[in-house]
Order: C-alpha cells, then structure tokens, then sequence
C-alpha cells in the first residue's frame, strides 16, 4: 500500500529509518534519474553560456549579481557602481557567487564565469533531485520519491534557470536543505531534539540571506510540533530554531546598521517592491517604481526604502478591497506561464540565441509540463493533510509558503520556481496511487497481475 493513502495502523507508524534501505531496483531508478537530471541541466548550462551580463537596462538583476559578485571576490566591499554602499540586493547569493568567482580567479580553473556558474548550478540542481527524492522517501515512500524526483529531474523552467545569474537554482537547493532537514527526522518517536533544529535554524538562515521568502517554514514547524508534542514543545522548538536563524542573519544587519546608518535586516528593495502594486492604475504587474504610489527614485537607497515601504502600508491600510482584488491578479499573473527561465537566459548578455522555433517550442512544453504538475498535484494536497502526519504538515506548509508570500508583492512567474520541486512531489502521489491500482487491477481472466516486473516501484 502507498502510505498516507491506503496504509494498515503498523505502517502508519512506520518511521523513516524504516525505510532507508532501497531495493536493487529502486537505487538503479535513482541512479537514472540522477543522471537524466545532470545531463540535461549540464548540456543547458553549457549550452546557455552564451556571455557575462552586459548592463542593468539588459540584463536586470543578473547584471547587478554579476557586478556584485565580482566586487566582493576582488575585496571592494559591496557597492553600487558610484561607489555607494548598498543593502538593495540581500547578500546571499552575490555573496555565493563572490565566493565561487574567487576560486575561479585563484585556482587554475577556466577563467569563464559563466561556465563555471553555470555547471555549479547544475550541480545544485542535481542535488535538489536527490533532495526531492529524499524528502518523498521520507514523508510517504521510495516510490513517491522516486516518481518526484523524476517529475522534478525534467521540469523545465527549472532546468531553464541553470543557465541564469539569478537566485532560483540556489534558493530551491537552500529551501529542499531546510524541509530534508526535518522531514526525515523519526516523527514516530518525539518532535526533534535540540541538534536537529539547531542544524535547521543555521540552514533557514542561510536561506533568508538569499531571499527572505521562508519565514512559512518556521509556521510549519510550529503546527508539525503541536502535531506531535503540544504548545509547550513547539515554543520550546521554535526558540531553538531561532537563536541560530539569527546568529546567522545578525552580522549582514549589523553591517548594515553601520554602514548605511539603518536598521535593515535583509535587503532594502522590499520598498519598491512592495509599492509598485499599490496605488492607483495598479495592474497586479510590474511598474518601474517612479509612479506615484511611490516615493521619488532619486531619494538615497535608504530614505527610498523607508518611504515606500510606509507608502505600501498606508495604501493597503486605506484601500484593503483594492488590496484584495490586486491579490488575486498578483495570483494569476504569478502562476500563468512557466517558461520565464528562457527570457532569463537570453536577456543576460543582451540578445536572443536560441532561435525563434526552439524558444517557441521550450516555451509550450515548459508550460504544459507545469500545467499537468499543478493539476496532479492539487489532487495529491490531501495525503499531506491526512492522519496528523507532522512531518507532511511541515512540509505543505511550508511549500505552500513560497506561493503565498509572494502576493503580497507583485505577479512575478518566477516567484512560483521555488514551489515547482514541491509541486512535483505532490503530483507523485496520485500518480503513484494510480500506478498501484493499475498493477493490483485484475487482469481479463480474473487473475491479479504479479508485480514483479517492477520492483523499484512496488517493492519497500
């Protein structure tokens, strides 16, 4: 039986540890897939190294990671290019790419930033296939990790995002790090002990310091350790989590604080990002924030961010139906196509290379996939809802997290790429539920179909 859909009570205390061990099959299943997935994110990644971001009018964000990057591996601090200190973009990621651009200029390593990105990435990306497989062991079984794993391993939009300086590949890595973390904890036995959310709490950090999206992820924890030990334990588990979480993020916000003279934890674009959907002849879409829900663009980064932000709060404070109607279109232009990781790629270096027919043909099957996904997986929400499984509840809480913190910002596609290796594991579910009604079907003479023939899916 597939558990959480048609388990007996002895499996449905089955704990992870229970089934670590994987059938011959069910590891040459993983191996392939494994493989599938770094080839296919290799062969892009080279393939998309088409050069270095060439200004912020085209290339965007990539440009200003790469530039920061650059200026952090070669020790000029980070500045914007007149030579001002800056919080606009968290540290994490420019700072992952400091670090790796350091090697690069310091080891005999090709002196291609790109590549060299690029194939880290895929990396990344092939260790997030393991990462879903691990978590769907771990929460259901080796055969919904295996078949999310596979969905995961092909998604295009993420595989398109390999080959982009943007944060997608590594906070999906970051995000898989922190629910693996505690998803193949023994829920079974007690909550998780100190260790564990210590361990965790580090992980969220690290997380929040590339996008400060995650802050689900605590909700889920909290509602997973009621689930299991009550208020008493949840607090308890929450401070845990906590005191490393801000150890972490607590030197980032220090420098800002003495830097740039405020108090700013994380970054300080969430000013304009908040204000270029609230005012009026809002769309739900993105705006240059210039307009006049904003504050002047030509205020200091600090005195701007300050601004919009309150700007933001009052909008919404005397506006809350518009607020409402907004969200809704932020919901629709945020999960409407899939295939945002091809304008991505071609607008780093200032033009388009794939050619008109492949990037027609990416683009339908990126968003057909993703459409098929989020339909499968709809229907496979309930089984992480089901029997108070706390390590299900921290996870579906916490995925659907990364959907919802984005409305309250503006419809960005690629707000929703951190949610698709989640989507894939819950469209595993019926998928798999499907595969073992198939194969216990009778056949035309009355006689059950042996299940052998596929043992890495059938087998514990």
């Amino acid at each position: 039986s597939l558990v959480g859909l048609t388990e007996t009570p002895s499996q449905a205390l089955e704990s992870p540890l229970d089934r670590a061990t994987l059938t011959r099959g069910q590891r040459r299943w993983l191996v392939a897939i494994l493989l599938v997935a770094a080839v296919v994110r290799v062969f892009w990644a080279l393939y998309t190294a088409q050069g270095e971001p060439i200004d912020p009018l085209g290339s965007g964000d990539q440009y200003y990671y790469w530039y920061y990057g650059q200026e952090l591996a070669a020790g000029r601090g980070y500045e914007t290019p007149a030579g001002d200190p800056t919080a606009y973009y968290p540290i994490g990621y420019p700072g992952f790419l400091a670090a790796l651009f350091w090697v690069v200029a310091h080891t005999p390593i090709p002196d291609n930033l790109t590549v060299t990105t690029n194939l880290v990435q895929a990396v990344l990306g092939t260790a997030s296939v393991a990462l879903v497989f691990v978590i769907g062991r771990s929460i259901f079984d080796a055969r919904v990790g295996l078949v999310g794993a596979g969905i995961a391993a092909l998604f295009p939009n993420v595989v398109f995002y390999t080959g982009a300086f943007m944060v997608e590949t590594t906070f999906v890595f970051l995000c898989l790090v922190c629910a693996a973390i505690l998803a193949t904890h023994d829920w079974a036995t007690a909550p998780p002990g100190r260790t564990r959310l210590l361990v965790f709490g580090s992980a969220l950090g690290m997380t929040a310091l590339v996008r400060p999206f995650v802050f689900f992820f605590l909700i889920g924890l909290v509602v997973a350790v009621i689930v299991a030990g009550g208020w008493r334990r949840a607090v308890v588990a929450l401070a845990w989590v906590l005191l490393p979480f801000v150890v972490v993020i607590t030197p980032w916000t220090v420098r800002n604080l003495v830097v740039m003279d405020s108090f700013v934890v994380f970054s300080t674009n969430l000013g304009d990002t908040v204000c270029i959907d609230r005012s009026e002849g809002a769309t739900g879409r993105f705006r240059w924030a210039a307009h006049e829900g904003c504050v002047s663009p030509l205020l200091p980064e600090v005195e701007r961010y300050r601004g919009n932000t309150r700007k933001a709060i009052g909008w919404v404070l005397d506006h809350p139906d518009q607020e409402l109607t907004q969200i809704v279109k932020r919901a629709w232009y945020m999960s409407r196509y899939d295939h945002d990781g091809l304008l991505e790629v071609e607008s780093r270096s200032g033009g388009a290379f794939l050619g008109h027919r492949v990037r027609t043909v990416l683009g339908h099957i990126a968003d057909w996939y993703y459409f098929v996904v989020f339909a499968l997986a709809a229907l496979g929400i309930p089984a992480f809802l089901r029997r108070r499984r706390p390590a299900r509840l921290f996870v579906v809480l916490s995925w659907l997290g990364l959907l919802v913190i984005p409305l309250g910002l503006w419809g960005n596609p690629r707000f929703h790429i951190p949610a698709l290796p989640f989507l894939a594991l819950s469209a595993a579910v019926p998928l798999t539920r499907w595969g073992a009604r198939i194969r216990s079907s009778p056949s035309p003479d009355g006689q059950a179909p042996a299940l052998e023939p596929v043992p890495a899916l059938t087998e514990r």
